[in-house]
């Protein structure tokens, strides 16, 4: 029996010579065709011409056993082909942005404070805010106002000469609240004065609206980073207040205090582009150290809702801070800081040590844009005291930091107030979530 050829995968000698010449041919062509048509413009480089050829060959002479067919999705077992290169994927991680914050209790430049700053020159209330310059050092500065300051007016507990508003921002605030019992007190005019006279010192007012267009624009304000948004309710305004105006303004003046309008706004304002979302509450009971069950369920609706800093003012005590877990509407958690009060920042009464114990709660958030989560990476408080005595001869009041040396003007007995509000205010925040700053 004829044994059979065994066939192989080879080329022949003839195959291989004929590929050359082929190649040869084509290079050939490839260097006439310029010489041929004078108006094209064409350079070839021989080199890349050799290894273009030198490819066909190495394609032309590697076994059919050597390729790997590969599935799809599948890694390969084998060495990838030569002239091809492997990369492997770099782990992109999502953008985090970072913000800072400091929010203070109410300020409450009445008579007996406007007094104290009078001199022959005119009024100086740089020096009562002057030691807060330390304590205010964050992206965004905040406190809330109780005054109106209206030019041509009655100075009164309430309208103050618009002198301290520069004083107070050269401290370093750049956000007032305006949501308070008062704010009505010299009608919407009035109010509409305020707001002016705040933004021509390079602040941000924000909590009540001089028209009903303004009713609907949000607050923000664009950092580095984050667009941060503004909210304040109340239900209830003075006396002065509700005899100054009427129902109608009244209604697109102050935002109601109830659930649904503060979710309402909270949406509105997340649609606006906001990722952070402060709401300022004027809630209370005038005196309280601690909020009621009430305070607690709409606080945990409002976290909830997608606040991320819920600031209660009003009380003018210092009360707990908290942590919520708020659910949204998709089922995701997200955490709430709520500070039910801050207590006051300047306050001329001293027949209540906790009238004139407060504190600066500083916290430094990040913001994941993927996860669309934001962080509390660090919460802590800066205790303040409002010194009242004399200097050169004259009653003056200065908002001061408890926990560092006070200044040479704070006598013996002073000391020891200021060493007894301090204690008050470690107590009130001593089962919350913040360390004190140092």
């Amino acid at each position: 029996m004829r044994r059979q050829r065994r066939r192989t995968s080879g080329l022949s000698l003839g195959t291989v010579v004929a590929l050359t010449l082929t190649g040869l041919v084509l290079a050939g062509c490839v260097l006439l065709l310029p010489r041929l048509f004078g108006n094209i413009e064409l350079r070839v480089d021989s080199a890349q011409v050799g290894v273009a050829i030198q490819s066909v060959l190495r394609e032309a002479v590697v076994r059919p056993a050597d390729r790997t067919a590969e599935a799809p999705n599948a890694t390969p077992a084998t060495a990838p082909p030569i002239g091809t290169a492997t990369v492997s994927p770099t782990p992109t991680q999502a953008p985090v942005r970072t913000l800072t914050l400091t929010a203070a209790g109410s300020i409450q430049v009445d008579t007996q404070i406007q007094k104290s700053a009078t001199g022959a020159e005119g009024y100086a209330f740089g020096p009562v805010f002057a030691y807060l310059l330390e304590g205010f050092q964050s992206q965004i500065n905040l406190v809330t106002l109780e005054n109106l300051t209206v030019v041509n007016e009655k100075l009164t507990d309430v309208n103050m000469p618009s002198d301290a508003l520069s004083a107070i921002r050269q401290c370093g605030v750049d956000v007032v609240c305006m949501g308070f019992y008062g704010a009505l007190n010299n009608g919407v005019e009035g109010l509409s004065a305020t707001l002016d006279a705040i933004r021509g010192y390079g602040m941000t007012p924000y909590g009540v609206y001089p028209t009903a267009q303004s009713r609907n624009h949000v607050t923000t304000l664009q950092t580095p980073d984050l667009t941060v948004a503004f909210l304040s309710f109340q239900s209830e305004l003075s006396a002065a207040g509700n005899k100054k105006t009427t129902r109608e303004e009244q209604a697109f003046v102050i935002a109601p205090l109830t659930l649904p309008s503060i979710a309402q706004q909270i949406t509105a304002a997340r649609a606006a582009g906001a990722q952070v979302v402060v709401v300022s509450l004027c809630w209370g009971k005038t005196g309280a150290s601690s909020p009621t069950g009430t305070q607690k369920e709409l606080a945990q609706g409002i976290a909830d809702a997608g606040a991320d800093i819920i600031l209660g003012t009003h009380s003018g005590v210092l009360q707990p801070i908290e942590v919520l877990s708020g659910h949204r509407a998709d089922g995701t958690l997200h955490q709430t800081l709520c500070a039910y009060s801050l207590g006051n920042l300047l306050e001329s009464d001293r027949d209540d040590r906790d009238a004139i114990s407060g504190a600066l709660l500083h916290v430094r958030m990040s913001y994941d844009i993927a996860a669309d989560q934001l962080a509390f990476d660090a919460i802590t408080y800066t205790p303040t005291y409002v010194w009242r005595g004399k200097i050169d001869g004259k009653t003056s009041y200065r908002v001061l930091r408890s926990n560092v040396e006070a200044p040479d003007f704070v006598d013996e007995d002073q000391r020891k107030v200021m060493e007894r509000c301090l204690k008050l205010v470690r107590d009130a925040l001593a089962d919350s979530p913040v360390s004190e700053a140092q």
